[in-house]
C-alpha cells in the first residue's frame, strides 16, 4: 500500500463497528512495536472502544515510560475471552505473536498493520507496507484515517515507534514521510529531548554489563567482512541480565569499518537459539533468517530455532560468507 493512498477502509469500518478490541504486538517487543501498539490503543480509546494491550513478553524497562505501557497484559489474561477485533501490529507472522496468538484467532475479525517484506498475509484483514520505515508510519496512516488527532501522548509513542526502527532516523530505510511525520509529532509538544534521551541513550546497568560479555566473545570472519557475537546463559547471570536487556547488541558488531554483516547468538533459552542477524545494504540477511525460519527486513532479520549453539552458528557464518563471495 502506497502512502498517499486512501488508507484501507475495510480495516477503517472493522474497527469504527467494532466495541472490543484485542491489539497484541510481536514477543521480544521492540520500540517499534510497543510505541506503536500504544499509539493505535491511544486513538481507539478517544473512539470509546474497550482495548485491551496484550504481548506474549513483558514492556521492556526501557519503554515502560511511555503513557499507558502498564497497560499491557499477558497471554494468560486473555483466557476465555472473546473480542470483536483481534489487531496484530509489527508482527511479521501469526507465530511472532506468540502465546497470545490463541485469543487472537478466536477473534470475530482479524487485521494487521506491519512494514516486514516477508510478511505472508495472515489476517482477515491486512495492511502491509514493505517500505514503510517503521509500522508507526503506518499507524500514523490509520489515525488520520480514522480522524483522531494526535495528543502529545500518542506523539510520544509515534516518535518512539519510528525513531527506533529507524535508527534514530539514520538507517538506509528512512523516508521522507518519516521526518514529515516526526516534523508533526514534534509540534505537539510532547517532551523530545527527555524521550530521546530515555529512548537512545539511557542504558540499564544490566544491558551495559551483558554488552561487555558480548563484546568479549567479539570475532571476525569471512576476511573481516562480517563479524559475530554471542551470549551465554552464564553471560545472562554474570550480567544480571534478562533478554529484554540484549536489544540493540548486535549493531556493535555491524560497525565496525570494514564490516557488511553481522549476526549475534542467543543461547540463553533451553535448548532454543535465538539469532540477530544485520548487514550494510545491498548484503541481505532476511533470506539466510527465513532459512531458520524467521524473517523480517533485508537488512535487519531474527530468527529462534531448536538447536546446538555451535552448529547454528557454522550454518550462519556458511551463509554469509557464501553471500559476501558471490556479491564481492
Amino acid at each position: 500500500m502506497a502512502q498517499n493512498d486512501a488508507f484501507c477502509p475495510d480495516m477503517l469500518s472493522a474497527l469504527q463497528s467494532a466495541n472490543s478490541i484485542l491489539l497484541c504486538t510481536h514477543i521480544s517487543p521492540d520500540g517499534d512495536a510497543i510505541g506503536s501498539t500504544l499509539a493505535m490503543g491511544a486513538a481507539l480509546q478517544v473512539l470509546g472502544k474497550d482495548v485491551t494491550l496484550s504481548c506474549a513478553d513483558p514492556v521492556p524497562g526501557s519503554y515502560r515510560f511511555l503513557p499507558g505501557a502498564g497497560q499491557f497484559v499477558q497471554a494468560d489474561a486473555l483466557e476465555g475471552k472473546t473480542f470483536d477485533v483481534g489487531f496484530a501490529i509489527d508482527a511479521a507472522d501469526l507465530g511472532r505473536i506468540g502465546a497470545c496468538g490463541e485469543a487472537f484467532e478466536r477473534c470475530k475479525v482479524t487485521m494487521q498493520i506491519d512494514h516486514h517484506p516477508t510478511n505472508p498475509l495472515y489476517a482477515q484483514i491486512n495492511v502491509v507496507d514493505g517500505t514503510a520505515p517503521a509500522a508507526g508510519c503506518v499507524v500514523r496512516r490509520a489515525l488520520r484515517g480514522l480522524n483522531v488527532p494526535l495528543t502529545q501522548e500518542i506523539a510520544q509513542c509515534l516518535y518512539c515507534a519510528i525513531s527506533t526502527d529507524t535508527g534514530n532516523f539514520c538507517f538506509r530505510g528512512t523516508s521522507a514521510e518519516a521526518f514529515n511525520i516526526a516534523a508533526e509529532l514534534v509540534e505537539t509538544g510532547f517532551p523530545l529531548a527527555e524521550t530521546a534521551r530515555t529512548i537512545h541513550l539511557i542504558r540499564e546497568e544490566p544491558h551495559v554489563r551483558l554488552l561487555g560479555r558480548a563484546l568479549i566473545s567479539l570475532r571476525r570472519f569471512a576476511g573481516g567482512r562480517a563479524a559475530c557475537m554471542r551470549v551465554t546463559p552464564e553471560d545472562y547471570v554474570a550480567a544480571g541480565a534478562s533478554p529484554e536487556h540484549c536489544d540493540r547488541i548486535v549493531n556493535y558488531a555491524l560497525n565496525i569499518p570494514g564490516v557488511e554483516m553481522a549476526y549475534l547468538a542467543d543461547s540463553s533459552e533451553t535448548g532454543h537459539v535465538k539469532a540477530s542477524l544485520r548487514a550494510i545494504a545491498p548484503r541481505n540477511v532476511s533470506v539466510i533468517a527465513q532459512q531458520f525460519g524467521g524473517g523480517g527486513h533485508v537488512l535487519a532479520s531474527g530468527f529462534r530455532c531448536e538447536g546446538d549453539l555451535d552448529t547454528i552458528c557454522e550454518e550462519i557464518e556458511r551463509e554469509m560468507t557464501k553471500q559476501l563471495e558471490e556479491k564481492a
